[in-house]
């Protein structure tokens, strides 16, 4: 199955669904939309406004400067909200920051979920081809990352490892987990040759891999002396799936070997 953009979110085109002409839609049942039937102006369409607009604001605030140096004050004065309504609707900081977060990650969780759906149910022995892996599980990451509403996600993401201790993996665990550890059963699937801590280091480079690719540093059009782009979604995944399926799928590292080669050079040193 080839992985093309109107794959990764078609029936959403942001965190809450901005639609074409830029109206937010929101979901149904959602606090965002309130009730079935209910007026936009009424209180309760009145209420989710206010929710989305400090959602916007925190994003925006929280991907500008970091949790520790966003208030809650900052956040309520900049949604021209009181605290107390910031705090009805998000209790604390940390929860508003979560929920900020989950927010614009959910296309990423659903839109991976959808294609490995499409794959066990396209493959139900259970031979998915690695490279239908690799692409459900990267390009909606990059999608994400690379539109307007994720960008300010994907730069609370850098983020997390200088925020306060135990809020970054508090806030990958609740959005990324249950959807990663599918993929990652499903990988093991398809690469019986490999241990499973090999795997699992594996999964882990890959990661970095596509979250760098994302960082448009410039390095990419200077080493080709501008004949790349590295925000050419369809270029970086035409290079990127090969390039991670012959990592993932290589055989065992020879760890003895290295061990070997290491100790052989010290002892020329000392010798």
């Amino acid at each position: 199955m080839a992985y093309a953009r109107e794959n990764a979110f078609p029936a959403r085109h942001g965190p809450e669904g901005i639609g074409p002409d830029g109206e937010r839609a929101g979901r149904p049942g959602s606090r965002a939309t309130g009730s079935p039937g209910q007026a936009a102006g009424s209180p309760g369409g009145r209420s989710g406004a206010t929710r989305e607009r400090i959602l916007d604001t925190a994003q925006a605030l929280f991907a500008e400067q970091g949790y520790a140096a966003t208030s809650t004050r900052a956040i309520a004065q900049a949604a021209g909200v009181n605290l107390a309504q910031l705090h009805y609707h998000f209790g604390s900081k940390r929860d508003l920051f979560k929920a900020a977060y989950q927010r614009g990650a959910e296309p990423v969780t659903e839109a991976r979920r959808r294609h490995l759906d499409a794959a066990e149910a396209a493959w139900p022995g259970g031979d998915i081809p690695l490279a239908e892996l690799v692409r459900g599980f990267v390009a909606p990451f990059m999608l994400n990352g690379a539109s307007p509403e994720g960008s300010a996600t994907m730069r609370m993401h850098a983020r997390l490892n200088t925020e306060p201790e135990g809020l970054g993996g508090e806030v990958l665990s609740a959005v990324y987990d249950e959807t990663t550890l599918a993929y990652v059963e499903a990988f093991a699937r398809a690469l019986p040759h490999l241990r499973r801590e090999t795997l699992c280091w594996r999964l882990y480079f890959m990661m970095g891999a596509y979250r760098y690719t994302l960082l448009h540093t410039g390095r990419l059009e200077m080493m080709s002396r501008g004949a790349c782009d590295s925000r050419d979604f369809e270029a970086a995944m035409a290079e990127i799936v090969p390039f991670l399926c012959a990592g993932l799928a290589a055989p065992e590292a020879g760890f003895p070997v290295v061990a070997e080669r290491h100790d052989a050079a010290a002892g020329r040193m000392s010798g």
